[in-house]
This record gives structure tokens, C-alpha cells and sequence, in this order.
């Protein structure tokens, strides 16, 4: 019955009119049984109207809840006079009176004349304040929401990470082009726009502004290359790049400053060196130019002596001789000293040194390239994907046909962390460029870092979820509030249903989702349906992304060995083999046959680790013919038994 009054009256448009901030989404149910998660709007007469996450409103009568949320509903009536205030001690908002003006150019213009920079601080506490008076009173946000809201949070977060950067005493020189930036939305909403939240966003504002500073007549026309130096050189380099197997002081290394890199840059583009125009590509992919510490010598020796354009460019992985002797040798670390790119040309080298010049020779050329590593039957492999085409990623250039890869393992330079399947495919699909109502979503997970203990939290984060359903960054900083917020464990279960729901079709967050959604069964005293989600990963797995598969299954054979259960150990191990004997080749042998075999040596179970080994044989799961890299790693392990 309440589904069909709901259905009735349901309002069937999607809106951006303000919602109420005072009230926390919600489980709501009717006396009949039926669930809906939503947040209190209002009251009129008897009826009640509540709305959803994606801003579709009911209206029923107030009778039909159950007795437990009617009460909820007069308590919430009592409070409607009470209005949520933020106030610190020494500041006061503007009053009534002194309303915050409609943002326009000319009202920025005044507005930095009006504040010397000594009194930038106190008056960006004064403008936060306001904004916080105006999303918690439902007329005048929905008056300016749509309007200039986000215009004047963008004047507060430039204003807050300068006053942040002037407190480590390192703005004062910048003070005149932060001002110049700062009447400029369009360049400004750049650099706001590609920050994340692991970013070091101080040191990108100091980069950022260093780069306007020294080059003031370059950094409008190549905003999004100045926006991707600050965003990747914010932060150190790992201390293994380019990568582990080389020596760090055979690498050709530059320290040039970000500002020094930006104007060699600008230059090669000038004088027609590049492949792509950095002026027409996005922040996301020109951080897959910058990426790097070579030196202008490196660039310069790319820039002439790779010949290939942009359409073949496929084909310089092929173009370095494979140094087929270091492999059968088993010398996987560059053994040769100088690793430029004219010495890997001149020697040849593995896949990695064939991934790595690819890699370098493309972004020297001005184009995106990205490094891949994963693993086949044979063992580990490299290879490297770069921007073909506008808005399309080549991600297979050099990966072997005959190897069994389930992904790629690429990192991503503005946190120096792996990108996700999600985010590969984003990237893949020009999503990650935030325009339109990405752009806004943007808006208000900002929105929602500024104020982390606010009451209306969780419904910005809703918000730019719903406005950008595959904003995976707002959906994990939803997840840690609701586990840290949340003690129904129904809400919770809701919140990862959802999370599945919103990520069926990419694996990796699919997984997570199902992995968290069962630990909420185990709490819920439901062991069985958890046990029967984590069998499901493995399932589920087998033939596609069979290392993340793998590597659930491995945890729970893990678990038993930690509880010398053995038996049991045992049979879960060789019941994995079997599973992934014909396709998993080197993610079997690190995800599970090594730490399963090392974790019995430790545990003094050598006989046991040893009929570990005789099963792989007898089933003839592994390559270990001669100069396979695993038939090296198992006689090591083998070593580590006797």
C-alpha cells in the first residue's frame, strides 16, 4: 500500500533546488515493513515529505510510519526553531543586513582592494562563516546554490590554502600574482578542480603560483600544463623511480624546478617538437607528460633521434633489441651503468627497460604515456600504454599475446599510488576530464572536506555522488564516515549495497564492496552469508580479474594456517591451484604458492610446505622451464625449505 501512495505522488525530475541540511539521511520504515533511506524535509497538516539521495521526493501520510519514526518526527518538529549556527569565538558572520553580494567579476575586483593582504585571513574566516549561514538556512540557499555559491567558496578555498601557505611562510613574494590568479575564475577553477584530496595542496599553490610568477605571460594560455607540474611535482618522487630495477644513480637526473620544466615545455611546443598541443589537452592527461626527472639533454636526444609520430608510436617498444641472455642469466637489474635512452638503445634491454624508454621517449614528444606491470604464466612483465588519439589510450603496446595478463598495474604521478581499473577506464573514456556536471560534483565534495564535522556532511558527499555516480573518491570518503559514524549495521548494509550497485561493472571497487559488505555480515552474526560473498569474489573471478580473486582466496587460506588449522589449510590450497592452475600463472605463485610456503617454513610446518611444492609439480601448474623467471624465484623458495 505505501509503495503505491509513494509511487503516486512521486515527483518524477531530477532538481537542484536546496535540500534541508539540518537532517541526516536515514532508514525510514512503514508499519507494513517497507524501507526507504531518506532525509525529513518537511511537515504539512498529516502528511510528511521526505527525499532521497537522488533528489526524488515523497509525500505520505505521517500514519503510515512505523511508531519508531513517528517518533522521530516529533522530535525533529520540536527542533525546527533551532538553527544549526558556526561561529568561532573571534569572528562574527555578516548580519542580515550585511548579506554577501551576488558574485560578480566587478564585486571580486572591489573585494581585493577592500582587503589588504594582512586582513586576508580573518576575512576568509568572516566569508566561510557566511557561506555556512547560507547552506543552513533553506531560503537564501536556494536563492544563491545555483547561482554564485560555488563562485564565492571558490574566492574562500584560494584564500585558505594561500593564508595556509603564508603560515609556513612561503607566499609573501607571491602575493601579487595570487591576487592577479585569483580575478581570474576560468584559471583558478583549473587548479581547484585537479586538486585531490591526497595531494599536498600547499606545495601545489606555491608551485602553481611560482610558475605564474616566472612566466606570467605563458600561464593563461597553458594553464592545464602549469596545473599538472603543480599537482605532480607537489610531492617527492618515490625514491625507486623510474623503477626498481635499476641503480638510482645510473639514472640521467634532473632537479630543475617545476617552473624551469614548464618554460622547457612551452619552448619545445613553440618550436614544434612535440605531438600533441599541451594548450588542448586536460590537466589528467598532461600529468602523463610530466611525470618524470629527465634532464633537457634526455628530452633533446628523444626529440631528435625518435622518428616514430604519434599514429606508430605502438611500435618503439619493438624498436629496443630483448637482451634474451640477461633473462636466461637471471639478471633482471640493469647491469650496463649509464641508463640513458641512447644507452638502452645502443645495448637493448628487458621488458621493463623496453617499457621504460617508451615510456620517457613519448612524454619527451609531448605525449601521455603510462607504464604497465603485471603478471603472466611466465612471470612478471612490463609494457606501456600512451594517448593515441585525443580522448583514446592505446594501454597495450608490447604486452604479450601468449601471456595470461588479468590487468595492467599502472601508477598514477599525482599520488604516486595505483590507479584503479575504474580510473584506468576513466581515463580511457575521457571521464576523468571534470567539466559539466562532473565539474559541480567536484564543488561539493570540496564542499564537504571544508566542513568534515558539519552536520550536512554526508549529504554533499551524496550530492556529488548522485551528480557524478563514478566519483570513486567521494564514494571511499563516504565509506570511512559511515563506518566511523554509523552503528546500524543495516544503514551500513545499505550504504555498501549500494556501492555495489554503483560499481557492478568494474571489478576491483566491486570486490572491495562485497569484501566490506561481508565483514558487515559477520557483525550482524551472519557468518554464512559472509563466507558465502567472499566464495562468490573467488567464483565470480576465475577466468577475468583472477589476481584479485586470487588474492581474497589467499587471505582466507592464510587465516586457517594462522589457526594451524592445517587439514584445512591444505585442501583450500590445493583447491585454488586447481581453480587457477590454467590460468594464473605468476599471480598464483606470489599471490598464494610463496606466502602459503614461506608462512609454513616460519611456522616450523616444512613437510607440509614441501608436499606444497611436489602438488605444483605433479600437476605441472608453473612454467619453470629453462630461464622462466618463476623457475628462478621457486628454486629460491625450494632453497628456503632445505
Amino acid at each position: 500500500m505505501v509503495i503505491r501512495i509513494l509511487s503516486i505522488i512521486l515527483y518524477a525530475f531530477f532538481t537542484l533546488e536546496c535540500l534541508s541540511s539540518n537532517y541526516p539521511f536515514r532508514t525510514w520504515t512503514s508499519k507494513t515493513g517497507v524501507k526507504i533511506e531518506a532525509r525529513f524535509i518537511e511537515t504539512s497538516g498529516d502528511q510528511l515529505t521526505i527525499e532521497r539521495s537522488d533528489y526524488k521526493k515523497f509525500v505520505f501520510p505521517l500514519a503510515l510510519l512505523s511508531n519508531e519514526d513517528q517518533i522521530y518526527v516529533r522530535g525533529t518538529l520540536k527542533s525546527l526553531s533551532q538553527t544549526q549556527t558556526y561561529s568561532k569565538q573571534s569572528q562574527t558572520p555578516l548580519s542580515s543586513s550585511e548579506a554577501l553580494p551576488i558574485w560578480s567579476p566587478a564585486i571580486i575586483s572591489n573585494w581585493w582592494q577592500e582587503n589588504a593582504q594582512n586582513d586576508w585571513s580573518k576575512a576568509s574566516d568572516r566569508l566561510i562563516e557566511n557561506l555556512r549561514d547560507i547552506w543552513v538556512n533553506k531560503e537564501k540557499r536556494s536563492a544563491r546554490e545555483g547561482r554564485d555559491f560555488f563562485s564565492w567558496f571558490d574566492h574562500w578555498r584560494w584564500l585558505d590554502l594561500m593564508n595556509q601557505l603564508r603560515e609556513k611562510g612561503g607566499g609573501e613574494s607571491l602575493s601579487t600574482v595570487f591576487v592577479k590568479i585569483g580575478s581570474n575564475p576560468e584559471l583558478r577553477k583549473i587548479f581547484l578542480n585537479a586538486l585531490h584530496p591526497e595531494d599536498n595542496q600547499v606545495a601545489a599553490l606555491y608551485i602553481f603560483l611560482s610558475i605564474a610568477k616566472d612566466h606570467p605571460e605563458l600561464v593563461e594560455q597553458y594553464g592545464s600544463l602549469a596545473v599538472a607540474y603543480s599537482v605532480v611535482f607537489d610531492q617527492p618522487f618515490p625514491r625507486t623511480w623510474p623503477h626498481h630495477q635499476v641503480a638510482r644513480n645510473d639514472v640521467p637526473f634532473d632537479s630543475a624546478l617545476p617552473s624551469s620544466r614548464f618554460a622547457e615545455m612551452v619552448n619545445a611546443h613553440k618550436s614544434r617538437q612535440l605531438e600533441y598541443d599541451p594548450t588542448q589537452l586536460s590537466v589528467t592527461e598532461l600529468k602523463f607528460v610530466v611525470d618524470h626527472r629527465l634532464p633537457k639533454s634526455e628530452l633533446d636526444w628523444a626529440r631528435e633521434s625518435v622518428k616514430l609520430r604519434r599514429a606508430s608510436f605502438d611500435k618503439i617498444f619493438s624498436s629496443i633489441k630483448y637482451d634474451r641472455p640477461r633473462l636466461e642469466g637471471g639478471i633482471f637489474r640493469w647491469p650496463y651503468g649509464d641508463y640513458s635512452l641512447g644507452s638502452i638503445k645502443e645495448k637493448g634491454g628487458i621488458c621493463v627497460d623496453q617499457a621504460y624508454f617508451s615510456s620517457m621517449a613519448g612524454k619527451a614528444k609531448g605525449i601521455p604515456t603510462l607504464t604497465f606491470v603485471g603478471q603472466g604464466s611466465g612471470g612478471g612483465h612490463a609494457w606501456f600504454g600512451f594517448l593515441k588519439n585525443p580522448g583514446r589510450w592505446e594501454t597495450d603496446c608490447g604486452r604479450y599475446e601468449n601471456q595470461n595478463y588479468p590487468v595492467g598495474n599502472a601508477i598514477d604521478p599525482q599520488r604516486w599510488k595505483l590507479i584503479t581499473d575504474d580510473e584506468l577506464g576513466a581515463l580511457a573514456r575521457g571521464e576523468k576530464n571534470l567539466t559539466g556536471f562532473r565539474g559541480k560534483a567536484v564543488d561539493y565534495f570540496a564542499w564537504a572536506q571544508a566542513n568534515p564535522k558539519a552536520n550536512f556532511y554526508r549529504e554533499s558527499l551524496q550530492r556529488a555522488r548522485t551528480l557524478h555516480p563514478a566519483y570513486i573518491e567521494v564514494w571511499k570518503e563516504e565509506a570511512n564516515w559511515v563506518k566511523n559514524n554509523i552503528s546500524d549495521l543495516r544503514e551500513k548494509r545499505n550504504f555498501w549495497d549500494a556501492w555495489l550497485k554503483a560499481f557492478s561493472n568494474t571489478v576491483d571497487l566491486k570486490i572491495e564492496g562485497q569484501k566490506n559488505l561481508a565483514d558487515v555480515y559477520d557483525e550482524m552474526g551472519n557468518p554464512r552469508q559472509a563466507d558465502r560473498i567472499r566464495s562468490l569474489i573467488v567464483k565470480q573471478n576465475r577466468s577475468g580479474r583472477f589476481d584479485l580473486a586470487i588474492k581474497e582466496g589467499a587471505e582466507q587460506v592464510m587465516n586457517l594456517v594462522s589457526a594451524k588449522n592445517w587439514t584445512s589449510a591444505e585442501k583450500a590450497y590445493e583447491r585454488m591451484v586447481r581453480d587457477f592452475e590454467k590460468t594464473a600463472g605468476g599471480e598464483l605463485y606470489y599471490g598464494l604458492i610463496r606466502p602459503y610456503v614461506e608462512k609454513l617454513v616460519s611456522m616450523d610446518q616444512k613437510k607440509q610446505a614441501l608436499d606444497a611444492i611436489e602438488y605444483l609439480k605433479k600437476r605441472k601448474v608453473l612454467d619453470l622451464g629453462p630461464g622462466s623467471i618463476i623457475a628462478l624465484e621457486m628454486d629460491k623458495l625450494i632453497g628456503q625449505i632445505n
